[in-house]
């Protein structure tokens, strides 16, 4: 079962996607984390500003998925674990949002990625698995 890979984000990026890609920061990573996304061009919101301090994971969660936003949670104080996940979520949901949209996504300290969605119509729970290679580049596991 190979990796195989997938368009380089940079070559598909756009300021306009950049803005399409909707971000709610956890109060635990910080209101730097959403500063510097916005500075970036993202259109990130931090929790506390919108309400959410102290909030519940639950409620968190339910805003993000409302104002379909992706969910950028804190961690376990593993900095370099929330260092490549947050950076490889950004890569690969950052410039194709419909992929992350009403999914539940884990990124692990390795920044390899598993993205859960539900098929309405069957029940069904399917997986994707994503990562990035050391140069770069998006791959996704092809189950076989």
């Amino acid at each position: 079962m190979p990796w195989r890979p997938l368009r380089n984000p940079a070559e598909v990026m756009s300021d306009d996607l950049k803005k399409k890609t909707r971000i709610l920061v956890d109060e635990s990573l910080g209101q730097a984390v959403a500063d510097y996304l916005q500075q970036n061009g993202y259109n990130a919101v931090f929790a506390n500003d919108v309400g959410l301090s102290g909030r519940s994971d639950e409620d968190i969660f339910g805003y993000a998925w409302r104002e379909k936003r992706m969910l950028l949670p804190g961690g376990d104080g593993d900095n370099r674990a929330m260092e490549v996940g947050v950076g490889t979520a950004l890569e690969i949901f950052g410039h194709w949002p419909a992929l992350w949209s009403k999914t539940k996504s884990t990124v692990s300290p390795t920044g390899e990625m598993t993205i859960r969605k539900r098929d309405y119509e069957t029940g069904k729970v399917e997986a994707s698995r994503y990562r990035m290679t050391k140069r770069g580049y998006a791959e996704k596991w092809r189950s076989e």
